[in-house]
């Protein structure tokens, strides 16, 4: 579907900034933007499911969610690398 809308000159300036930051044209962009702003409020909860409310049951924090999984991350890594023989 086409949209054609009006923005300001810094708006769309800014658009084209990270547009161009995040390697895409302006109007991909534009459409990614609206999507997401357009997504029902509980996404995430219907996304992440179990997932989800196991880590707001935890009492977890983001920072500790954040630093759990970069450990679980180098983890796997380490052991790929041990069963490749690196």
């Amino acid at each position: 579907m086409a949209l054609t809308i009006s923005l300001r000159a810094d708006t769309e300036k800014r658009l084209e900034e990270q547009a161009r930051a995040a390697g895409v044209d302006k109007s991909t962009y534009a459409a990614k933007l609206l999507e997401q702003s357009l997504l029902p409020d509980d996404w995430l909860e219907k996304l992440s499911g179990d997932v989800g409310k196991r880590f707001a049951a935890s009492g977890m924090s983001e920072e500790e969610l954040g630093e759990e999984l970069e450990r679980a991350k180098h983890e796997m890594r380490a052991e790929r690398r041990r069963r490749q023989g690196l």
